[in-house]
């Protein structure tokens, strides 16, 4: 009876062991996973400099290693930040909110699509949500970076733009599943060519001609990519 009892006693002390090395264990995930969601390095708007060195339209623009230049703004409700290096096709949006703290950032395409992931941010700095804008186009922008080289497209031409929607221009998120793209360029004709391609394959669905606006709008502010 004793050895029962002793047996019955060790085991419940395994038990109480196991139990508690299993609580500790899930606590310490737990806060891992809390921590995980920190940004541990936060981004922030040097506000002092940009309120030293803005202009009478509330802008101030700079350069860094004369390659990327740099325009910051702001408003009542945010500061904005748009960053271009001269060697790439896409310029990075970064919004803050009026503490300083990032607050959205991702890539753009001229003024045309976003690109990659776009993450938010919370007014501590921590990762609230991730959007990738990618995800829906198997035949990537680099793939279309290839066609257009391939067509000998002109992409320094006022009229030059690339854009992203689906099911032919419309915008619904419903509509994922048939991504295209959207090319719109110069040939030196009276009108401007359109093609579309596919999202998924990069197959050409569609050529056609457009008219000229009556009114050039169609600039960006910053430069296409030296070649």
């Amino acid at each position: 009876m004793t050895i029962w009892m002793n047996s019955r006693l060790l085991k419940n002390r395994r038990m109480k062991k196991i139990i508690y090395l299993s609580l500790l264990l899930l606590l310490t995930n737990c806060k891992a996973q809390h921590n995980h969601k920190k940004n541990t390095k936060i981004k922030t708007f040097d506000i002092a400099t940009f309120e030293k060195n803005k202009d009478e339209n509330n802008e101030y623009i700079f350069y860094i290693n004369d390659s990327i230049i740099i325009k910051q703004s702001d408003d009542v409700y945010e500061y904005y930040e748009k960053v271009k290096d001269q060697n790439s096709y896409f310029y990075t949006i970064n919004r803050y909110y009026k503490n300083g703290i990032l607050k959205l950032t991702g890539k753009h395409f001229l003024n045309n699509f976003q690109k990659g992931i776009w993450k938010e941010y919370d007014e501590q700095g921590n990762l609230i949500k991730e959007t990738n804008y990618d995800a829906p186009y198997k035949f990537t922008w680099e793939n279309v970076l290839d066609f257009i080289k391939m067509r000998d497209i002109d992409m320094t031409s006022r009229q030059f733009q690339v854009i992203r929607s689906f099911d032919f221009g419309n915008f619904d998120e419903a509509k994922k599943d048939k991504p295209y793209w959207a090319i719109t360029y110069e040939d030196g004709s009276a009108t401007k060519k359109v093609i579309i391609l596919n999202g998924i394959n990069g197959t050409v669905m569609k050529e056609f001609e457009e008219d000229y606006p009556i009114e050039d709008d169609n600039m960006d502010e910053f430069p296409p990519p030296k070649e």
